[in-house]
């Protein structure tokens, strides 16, 4: 007998045992092929939250406000006062409460573009959680990389909340999921 066709007949038959063995022990059905795995990289979860609030003013009957900015779970994290800052490999999120008078989200990230060696570009942004908001656009080179930054400035009571999104210029529009969610502000308190 060709040795091929042995061969062939000895998997099939130890194909046909295991068979047997998953549905006797699953009680008739045969057992579901697990998914693929997928290649894709998984969007970050959104789970935790940044929260700057404003105290309550003097006479007020009610407590102080705030808004509440979804940040990647699971990614490593720290904070310096008000600043917070998310990082995943290459990829980082900051968020911060930066005490500036500005009349409008748009002047006070004008002002904050203009005092740093990367201007770039401020433009008004579609409102962000209710509040008035700006996004200042600029690249910049680290150890060789050029990096991408978007920065959105959300005007709240006396200051300005910024959320800054920046990653390696190749792979920034990949995840910038994670300043899209970062944007679904809500109100705190």
């Amino acid at each position: 007998m060709n040795k091929k066709l042995v061969g062939a007949a000895v998997a099939g038959a130890a194909v046909v045992a295991v068979v047997v063995v998953l549905v006797a022990s699953s009680g008739g059905e045969p057992a579901a092929a697990p998914p693929p795995a997928s290649t894709a990289a998984a969007p970050p979860a959104q789970q935790a939250k940044e929260t700057y609030g404003s105290p309550a003013q003097p006479g007020s009957e009610t407590g102080g406000f705030g808004i509440e900015i979804p940040v990647p779970a699971g990614w490593a994290v720290t904070h310096d006062k008000d600043h917070a800052s998310y990082r995943q490999g290459d990829l980082l999120l900051e968020t911060d409460r930066v005490p500036i008078a500005q009349e409008d989200a748009l002047s006070g990230l004008q002002a904050i573009a203009k005092a740093s060696p990367n201007p770039g570009t401020v433009t008004k942004h579609d409102d962000v959680g209710g509040n008035d908001a700006a996004e200042w656009d600029f690249t910049f080179v680290r150890d060789g990389v050029v990096r991408q930054v978007e920065v959105v400035g959300v005007g709240f009571g006396d200051a300005l909340i910024t959320i800054r999104y920046e990653a390696p210029q190749p792979t920034f529009p990949a995840h910038l999921n994670v300043l899209t969610d970062a944007l679904e502000v809500s109100s705190a308190g």
